[in-house]
């Protein structure tokens, strides 16, 4: 069960932007489809890294992009990015801490899906003219 699955209306007008959107709603339908399986903690912790991991790639390549195109909303999406990190770190702290599993799933899977529907809807979008044609 997909918590959330990519549209074309996400596209930010740039294809590795895109590319990359993608890949992190693979990886949180992933993350999410695991713990609803019940895997162990050390699977999710793994799982929980590679999400991190990627999404900083991520934003530092949007980042760079978006200086690069003189964007002026930059500053904006490096604070979003902070934030969207800073919580994924604290769900997953509470998770190995042992909090209720069912209660913080839903509660991450819903700030996660949230997050992204609208950081990409509503901030990455507005970068689209920036990015047309490449």
């Amino acid at each position: 069960m997909s918590l959330i699955e990519w549209d074309p209306s996400f596209s930010v007008g740039s294809a590795r932007m895109d590319t990359d959107h993608k890949r992190l709603l693979e990886m949180l339908n992933t993350l999410y489809e695991a713990w609803l399986d019940g895997e162990g903690l050390t699977e999710l912790n793994g799982m929980f890294d590679e999400l991190l991991s990627y999404a900083d790639t991520h934003f530092a390549a949007e980042e760079m992009a978006l200086k690069a195109k003189s964007y002026p909303r930059t500053d904006k999406q490096q604070s979003d990015h902070r934030k969207l990190k800073d919580t994924v770190l604290a769900f997953r702290d509470r998770y190995l801490r042992g909090d209720k599993p069912a209660m913080l799933t839903e509660e991450m899977a819903k700030f996660l899906k949230s997050w992204l529907l609208e950081h990409i809807l509503g901030e990455d979008i507005l970068y689209k003219s920036y990015f047309r044609g490449d």
